[in-house]
């Protein structure tokens, strides 16, 4: 059944959103929320466009709401944010019924559930295609009040990557090929990893917060860097280093032991070089980051208490950006480019 109103949809946001929440001086309902930060806030915003970055072809309802906030909330995380609140602009089509509803806010219930997040409000509109536009919110530790940023590398610096990259690429290729929903089903049996990789990437606030209290322990504020591995680590490790205003780069060294089966089964099957594909990757979610090489064993060992995998990936020099002695054969995904 199709919700008759805004007011039935919104009746329906209210099943799974509580109104009032910690982080909330004033809930959903009046022409604004009002927040109660504790702490300078890191704020990030995502448009999820469909047909830019999803297909509801392959994507369910439910990987819709979970992906469109895991990307704000991953952006939160590489600030070394506590991430907090949430606000949503949603452009429905008029098709949307109410099981295609309730699965989406499933899907970012579970997400905020996992991080104690509060739904501020946002906005509903009609439109052709399906688009939404989350805001996120996170708390930054005290003694960290600009957050890890990027730029802050230098010279003889290691180079870390928390997460695994590729995996999302790969799911994506392969979604791609499915004509139809029974075909995309079929991929994802045959590519699990993969596929879930590119549909629910996890965002990794925990492990970005462990970072930052690191970096405060060891008063590496303006030493440790770090951001969000969203347009593959080809067009992400120049934006870390700030290539264009340090001229920095990093030889980096990414072998198939790296790399996940599924990558290592793809390249094989395509005659194609699995680190070369998982360097471009795209929507990984991993993060990546630089500190003092001093410091990375001490710093391995914090992130070896979680459950994703860590990886030393190379040393910042003043060349250029190396993939295992060469130069990368693609600068990565830009939405603009071509």
């Amino acid at each position: 059944m199709k919700p008759a109103s805004e007011d039935d949809i919104l009746a329906l946001v209210n099943r799974f959103f509580p109104v009032d929440h910690p982080s909330l001086l004033l809930g959903r309902g009046d022409d604004c929320a009002v927040l109660r930060p504790g702490a300078p806030l890191a704020v990030s915003t995502d448009i999820f466009a469909e047909d830019a970055h999803f297909r509801r072809r392959y994507f369910t309802p439910y990987d819709t709401g979970f992906k469109a906030l895991a990307v704000n909330i991953s952006d939160i995380g590489a600030s070394g944010a506590s991430p907090s609140g949430i606000s949503i602009g949603l452009t429905l089509t008029g098709k949307e019924d109410e099981e295609w509803l309730s699965g989406f806010c499933r899907g970012m219930k579970d997400l905020c559930d996992r991080f104690s997040l509060a739904l501020s409000g946002g906005d509903l509109a009609r439109s052709s295609l399906l688009n939404v536009c989350v805001t996120a919110w996170g708390e930054l530790p005290e003694g960290l009040p600009m957050g890890l940023r990027r730029g802050m590398a230098k010279e003889g610096d290691i180079v870390f990557l928390v997460g695994s990259v590729g995996l999302a690429r790969l799911g994506l290729t392969l979604l791609e090929q499915g004509s139809n929903p029974e075909e995309c089903e079929d991929l994802k049996a045959m590519w699990p990893e993969a596929c879930s990789a590119h549909l629910r990437p996890m965002p990794l606030a925990k492990e970005g917060m462990a970072l930052a209290r690191f970096a405060l322990r060891h008063h590496l504020e303006e030493r440790l860097s770090l951001m969000d591995v969203s347009d593959g680590l080809a067009r992400d490790l120049p934006r870390l280093l700030a290539r264009g205003k340090t001229g920095l780069g990093a030889d980096i060294v990414l072998s198939p032991e790296d790399l996940a089966p599924e990558i290592l089964r793809y390249a094989s099957q395509h005659g194609i070089t699995a680190p070369d594909f998982a360097f471009e990757g795209g929507e990984d979610y991993a993060l990546v980051g630089t500190c003092p090489s001093p410091l990375w064993p001490e710093l391995a060992h914090v992130l070896s208490g979680f459950a994703v995998p860590s990886l030393l990936l190379g040393t910042v020099g003043t060349g250029p950006i190396a993939l295992n002695g060469h130069l990368p054969v693609s600068a990565g995904f830009d939405h603009f480019s071509g």
